[in-house]
C-alpha cells in the first residue's frame, strides 16, 4: 500500500469549502483574512496559522476541481495569502493587531504555530512578494532572538516536563539559522538549538552520558530528563502517549523543511527518537488509532491523534518503516466520521455544540486535522515516501513511576496504568477493533460524590512482570470537590483497592475491586467494574451485546437517547470479540447521551458515547458510615466469541478465604488461575491447599507456592501446574 494522496486531498478540499464560513475579512485593512474566532491568545493564533497551511497546500493541489465546491484555485490561493499576511501583520514585528486588540509573539508556545504553518509557506513560496519575505524574515528572527536571549531551557520528569516545547523551540532556532544564514546570531542559534534538542526526548541516564553527538557530550548539555528510562512521559501529569507523538511530529516539521533545502539535520535532532517511536508504535493499533494506555485528558481521537500523520511520514523517510497500513487505516476512520457529518467538516457531529459555545476551541480542533492532512499531502507528493521495513512492537513494557504495565499478544492488548488521566485504568482489547477503546476509570470501578469534580489520587501501587503477562495491585483515595454549598471543603470519601492481572494464556485477564468509606460520606453513584465499551460513529453507532439473559443490539452515539439499565446475568460479550464475566450480577448501563467528557469539564464537553458494563450499580444518593463497604466485586475477561465468554463464566470460581479477595477461572491454555489480594491493613497468609485446584505456582516468581504471605495491597496470581 501507498499513501492515499487522492483520498486525503478530497477530504482537505471539502474542509476548505466548509471553512469558508469561518473566514473573517478584516474591514480595517483590505486583503487581510483571519480564520476562526479571530486571533485570541496563543490558541487563536495557532488555529489561524494551521488553517492557513491547509488553504495554502489545497490551493496548490492541481487535482482538485474547485468548481465542484463553488470555488476557484485563484480564490483559495488569495485566501491563503491573505491569511499569511494577516498573521505577519499582527506579530510584534508587524504594524497591525489581532482581533483581540493585541499583537502576538514571544512566549513559550507561539512558535509551535509557526512551525506548523511552514510547509504551507513553502507550498506557495513562489507567490510571496518581496514585502512578504521581508516580514517573514522579521518575524522568524524576532522569535529566534527571543528564544536565544530570554527563554531558558528547562526539563523534568514531573515538574517542568517540556519535551515537546524544547523540540519546537529548538526547531525554530535551527529554522532561523538555515533560512537566514546571513543573520548575526546564526551560530548561537544552532548552539542553543542543540541544547534544546538534547533536552527534548531526554532520559534519566543522559545526565551522566559520555555519548558524543555533533561533537558535544550529552551529559554536558543535560538540563533534565523529560522521559523516564522506559520512554514514558508524564506530560500533563499522567502517562501520556499522545505527547510522545507530538514530540515526533515537531521533529518531522523541521526534518522536511531541511530536506527541502538539501540540508542534513544534526544528529541531535533525532536523539532517542527511534526508541521513542518503538514505544509509540507498540501503543498504536494497526489501523492507526493510538492505544492511549494512560488515557486522554482532551477530546477523544483529536489533536495528538491527528499529529500521528506527520510522525508516520517522518519515520517512513528517516527509517524506511512501512506506515502505509496506519495511514490507510486512519483514512478510513476519518472518512467514516466525515461521511456522518455530511457537511465537509471533520467533527461537526460529535463536536457540533462546541461551535457556538467555544468557536475558538471548535476551530482549533478542525484546523488541527486540516493542518496535518495538508502536511502529509505536501510531503508525500514532494518526496514519494514509501517505507518497506516492518516495525516490530514490544511484547511487554513497564514503567514504575506510572504503575504502567502492558502486554501485546496475537489477539489482545492488555494494560493497566495507575497514574493515568482518569486514574487508574486498565484494559483488555481485541487487536482487530480499535473502536472499542475508552479509558476513563476503565475496569477500576467508579465512586461519585455530589461535588461537580470527582477524582481518585493514587495511594500506592506495585507491579510484577512475568512471561506473557503482568500483575498489579494498589489503592487510590476517592475525592469529591466543587460543591453547591458555599465553603464546603473537598471531601475524602473512600479508599479503593484494585488488583489486575493479565494471564499468560495470551487472551485473558482477572480483576478485583474493593472500597470502604474513609469518613461518613454522601455518595451519589457507585459502579463496580466499569467496563467502558465505546459505541459511536467509528463502529457505525451499533453494537451487539450477547449476555446471559439474551441479546441486544444497542445503538450509540447520537442515536442513544434514553437512560436505561439492562440486566445481563453473569456474563456479557460484545460483537463476538471480547467478553466479561463476574460472580456478581452484571448491568449494562446506558447513559442516553455522549458522556465521555473532556477531563475537568462538564457533561456538555462530551465527545464520545460508551456503554458501561458494571456490577454493584447504585445511582441512589445515600450516606455511608465510616468503614462501611461501598464496593466489592471481581471479574474475568477474555478475547473471543459469546460461546467462549460463556465457557469462561462456567469456569469461574471465587474461593472464600479469610482476609483476602479472590477470583479464579480457566485460562484459554486449559490451566486454572487464581488472583488473590490482601486489601486489609494487616499481613495475611494463605494456604494454597485452600484453593482445591492442586499444585500451583506463583507467577511472580515462577516457583511452587504452598503458603503465600501477602502484605497490605499485595496480590499474587497462582497458576495450576
Amino acid at each position: 500500500m501507498h499513501f492515499p494522496v487522492k483520498e486525503y486531498t478530497e477530504l482537505l478540499a471539502k474542509w476548505v469549502a466548509f471553512s469558508q464560513k469561518h473566514l473573517y475579512y478584516c474591514p480595517e485593512r483590505e486583503g487581510l483574512i483571519c480564520y476562526g474566532a479571530g486571533e485570541h491568545g496563543h490558541w487563536g493564533v495557532h488555529t489561524h496559522q494551521k488553517a492557513f497551511s491547509a488553504f495554502a497546500v489545497a490551493a496548490m493541489c492541481d487535482d482538485i476541481d474547485w468548481k465542484g465546491y463553488g470555488l476557484t484555485k485563484e480564490q483559495v490561493l488569495s485566501q491563503a495569502l491573505g491569511m499569511l499576511r494577516y498573521n505577519l501583520a499582527t506579530h510584534l514585528t508587524g504594524d497591525f493587531v489581532c482581533t483581540d486588540g493585541e499583537k502576538w509573539g514571544h512566549n513559550w508556545i507561539y512558535v509551535l504555530g509557526v512551525e506548523r504553518m511552514f510547509h504551507g509557506i513553502e507550498a506557495i513560496d513562489e507567490y510571496l512578494t518581496a514585502d512578504d519575505q521581508a516580514k517573514l524574515r522579521a518575524m522568524v528572527l524576532s522569535e529566534c532572538d527571543f528564544l536565544l536571549e530570554e527563554y531558558p531551557i528547562q526539563a523534568g520528569l514531573i515538574q517542568n516536563n517540556k519535551p515537546e516545547s524544547n523540540i519546537w523551540n529548538g526547531a525554530t532556532l535551527y529554522r532561523g539559522a538555515f533560512m537566514y544564514p546571513d543573520c548575526p546570531n546564526k551560530d548561537r542559534y544552532i548552539e542553543k538549538a542543540q541544547r534544546f534538542f538534547a533536552n527534548g526526548i531526554s532520559i534519566e541516564s543522559d545526565e551522566n552520558s559520555d555519548e558524543i553527538v555533533d561533537g558535544r557530550r550529552i551529559g554536558d548539555m543535560f538540563v533534565g530528563a523529560n522521559m523516564f528510562n522506559s520512554y514514558a512521559t508524564n506530560h500533563h501529569g499522567y502517562m501520556n502517549v499522545g505527547y510522545m507523538v507530538i514530540c515526533l511530529s515537531n521533529i518531522a516539521m523541521l526534518h522536511f523543511s531541511m530536506k527541502a533545502r538539501g540540508i542534513q539535520a544534526d544528529d541531535i535532532v533525532y536523539h532517542h527518537m527511534k526508541e521513542q517511536w518503538e514505544l509509540i508504535r507498540t501503543c498504536t493499533f494497526d489501523d492507526g488509532r493510538l492505544l492511549r494506555i494512560g488515557g486522554d485528558s482532551r477530546a477523544r481521537y483529536c489533536y495528538c491523534q491527528d499529529y500521528a500523520i506527520p510522525m508516520w511520514a517522518l519515520v517512513e523517510d528517516l527509517y524506511g518503516d512501512d506506515c502505509s497500513e496506519l495511514e490507510n487505516g486512519w483514512l478510513k476512520i476519518l472518512e467514516k466520521e466525515t461521511s456522518v457529518n455530511g457537511d465537509g467538516s471533520f467533527l461537526s457531529n460529535r463536536f457540533g455544540s462546541f461551535e457556538d459555545r467555544s468557536p475558538v476551541y471548535y476551530t482549533r480542533l478542525e484546523s488541527d486535522r486540516a493542518n496535518v492532512i495538508s502536511m502529509a499531502i505536501y510531503w508525500h507528493k514532494k518526496y514519494q515516501l514509501c517505507g518497506k521495513n516492518k516495525v516490530e512492537v514490544l511484547k511487554s513494557w513497564h514503567d514504575d513511576y506510572h504503575g504502567a504495565a502492558m502486554v501485546t499478544d496475537e489477539k489482545r492488548y492488555a494494560s493497566f496504568v495507575w497514574r493515568a488521566s482518569e486514574k487508574p485504568q486498565g484494559m483488555l482489547l481485541p487487536k482487530d477493533d480499535s473502536s472499542m477503546a475508552e479509558w476513563r476509570y476503565n475496569l477500576s470501578g467508579r465512586i461519585l460524590g455530589v461535588g461537580r469534580y470527582n477524582f481518585d489520587e493514587v495511594n500506592n501501587h506495585q507491579e510484577w512482570m512475568y512471561e506473557g503477562g503482568f500483575l498489579t495491585a494498589g489503592s487510590t483515595i476517592v475525592y469529591s470537590d466543587n460543591f453547591m454549598a458555599e465553603g464546603q471543603l473537598k471531601e475524602t470519601m473512600a479508599r479503593k483497592h484494585v488488583a489486575f492481572a493479565a494471564l499468560p494464556d495470551g487472551e485473558s485477564v482477572l480483576g478485583l475491586q474493593h472500597a470502604d468509606a474513609l469518613n461518613r460520606t454522601f455518595v451519589s453513584s457507585v459502579k463496580g467494574i466499569m467496563w467502558n465499551v465505546a459505541n459511536d460513529i467509528f463502529n457505525s453507532r451499533a453494537r451487539t451485546f450477547t449476555h446471559a439473559h439474551g441479546k441486544d443490539i444497542l445503538q450509540g452515539g447520537d442515536y442513544a437517547k434514553t437512560f436505561e439499565m439492562i440486566s445481563a446475568g453473569n456474563w456479557v460479550n460484545v460483537d463476538g470479540k471480547v467478553g466479561l464475566v463476574s460472580p456478581d450480577p452484571l448491568t449494562i448501563v446506558r447513559m442516553g447521551e455522549r458522556q465521555v467528557e473532556i477531563k475537568g469539564r462538564d457533561r456538555d464537553s462530551s465527545t464520545l458515547y460508551a456503554e458501561e458494563v458494571c456490577s454493584t450499580v447504585s445511582t441512589r444518593c445515600r450516606w455511608y458510615d465510616r468503614g462501611e463497604n461501598l464496593l466489592k466485586t471481581s471479574y474475568a475477561m477474555t478475547i473471543g466469541s459469546a460461546d467462549e465468554t460463556k465457557a469462561l463464566a462456567d469456569s469461574l470460581f471465587a474461593p472464600e478465604i479469610a482476609g483476602v479477595n479472590a477470583i479464579g477461572a480457566m485460562g484459554k491454555d486449559g490451566k486454572k488461575y487464581v488472583l488473590l489480594a490482601n486489601f486489609g491493613a494487616k499481613e495475611c497468609t494463605v494456604d494454597a491447599a485452600q484453593l482445591n485446584i492442586g499444585e500451583v505456582k506463583d507467577l511472580r516468581t515462577g516457583e511452587k507456592a504452598d503458603k503465600i504471605t501477602l502484605a497490605e495491597d499485595e496480590a499474587v496470581v497462582l497458576a495450576q501446574f
